[in-house]
């Protein structure tokens, strides 16, 4: 039996669907507008806090000062160099805000990679939430990055990580 203040699985699934459409559009929208620079894998990322409320969403994008209008630095070889994970940039908002992390939701349109994937477990999150096949989604993914995702994989679970799929809406 549900507690007054427990919200059913129906609920919780319909605001799972709720913030990864949001991560979406984050990812989706113009660079000027926050939006992922990459030409052909567009990440979104949103994390909400243990209250319920958004603490940080960003897409994949470069980092805060850096040209982005430099042609090199969209080039197959140097791309992951210069475009920063959405994991990442999500984080790093929170940090710069001083938001309290620890048992958040971190709700993303991609999996994370190998890297960002040890950035979650270490931060204290209590959840990643994913569309059910998202990288059915990303149909330019690389090997290397297929890889990456599954070690990430192996990263959540050993670190505790709750990781959630959900089919899109």
């Amino acid at each position: 039996m549900m507690k007054n203040n427990e919200e059913s699985p129906s609920d919780q699934m319909f605001l799972h669907q709720k913030w990864l459409m949001e991560a979406e559009k984050t990812a989706q929208a113009s660079p000027e507008k926050g939006g992922s620079p990459h030409p052909n894998v567009k990440v979104g990322a949103l994390l909400v806090g243990a209250d319920g409320k958004e603490i940080a969403r960003s897409s994949n994008r470069f980092a805060r000062g850096l040209d982005a209008s430099r042609e090199e630095r969209y080039e197959d070889d140097c791309r992951s160099f210069w475009i920063n994970c959405a994991e990442q940039m999500v984080l790093v908002d929170a940090l710069r805000n001083r938001a309290d992390i620890v048992g958040a939701r971190l709700y993303i349109t991609l999996d994370p990679c190998a890297i960002c994937a040890g950035l979650i477990v270490e931060a204290g999150i209590g959840s990643v939430i994913v569309p059910n096949h998202a990288s059915q989604g990303y149909d330019k993914l690389k090997e290397k990055w297929k890889k990456s995702i599954e070690i990430g994989h192996s990263k959540l679970s050993e670190g505790g990580v709750k990781v959630i799929r959900v089919d899109r809406p």
